[in-house]
């Protein structure tokens, strides 16, 4: 594909998908002014009271183990299946569509330097531990947005764009909703960084959607 042949297959972009793109992005910039001038504490700490009032073993067993779902690697192995059954179902250069979840990481760093917004406190806590996470020395000083939720929102509509039913993108809401209470119940992230990652992961992901139906074997 020339670069003129490119431009005209961009020009065919679905237009909700790059609505979508856009307004989600604008969410994303606007929550993340609110949390930066500490606009959503009380609404951050009055939801992890409210999630943490059901806490359980059992509860605390199922979230430690969905941390392992939305950690790096396995977030990005999981880029590359969707990348290959991209390919495999639209063909062209779709498969690039996938591997837009990079994006979600190098926004989240950006934020995450520059949005003063701490995690909760080390009482709200309730992991068992950082598999496959990144050391500590690694990790940016602030909490917004969640890269987890980013991902996993990124993975889950980008995988029902490829298979557009209602059942899909049903089980995509689904699996995004039970993450966030996840992050937040685990206390690893406040509902504001949670939410940020929602916007940031689905504004990337219709993005990704856009590419894949343009530049789609015809």
């Amino acid at each position: 594909m020339t670069l003129a042949s490119l431009s005209v297959a961009l020009r065919s972009a679905p237009p909700r998908a790059l609505a979508a793109c856009a307004s989600l992005a604008a969410a994303f910039l606007a929550l993340a002014l609110l949390v930066a001038v500490g606009a959503t504490r009380a609404v951050d700490l009055a939801v992890t009271s409210a999630f943490q009032s059901i806490a359980s073993y059992p509860i605390d067993v199922a979230v430690n183990a969905h941390t392992l779902v939305g950690q790096l690697p396995v977030t990005l192995t999981a880029s590359v299946v969707v990348a290959l059954v991209a390919q495999r179902r639209l063909g062209g250069y779709a498969w690039i569509g996938p591997l837009l979840i990079l994006a979600t990481g190098a926004i989240e760093l950006v934020f995450k330097y520059v949005a003063a917004h701490p995690g909760p406190p080390k009482e709200l806590i309730r992991a068992f531990g950082n598999p496959l996470g990144l050391p500590s020395e690694w990790k940016p000083p602030y909490a917004f947005p969640s890269g987890h939720m980013a991902r996993i929102t990124f993975l889950s509509i980008t995988l029902a764009a490829l298979f557009p039913t209602r059942a899909a993108f049903g089980l995509a809401a689904v699996a995004i909703a039970l993450s966030l209470f996840a992050r937040v119940y685990i206390g690893d992230h406040w509902i504001s960084d949670s939410l940020g990652g929602v916007a940031l992961g689905a504004s990337v992901a219709f993005a990704a959607v856009a590419w894949m139906r343009a530049t789609a074997r015809r």
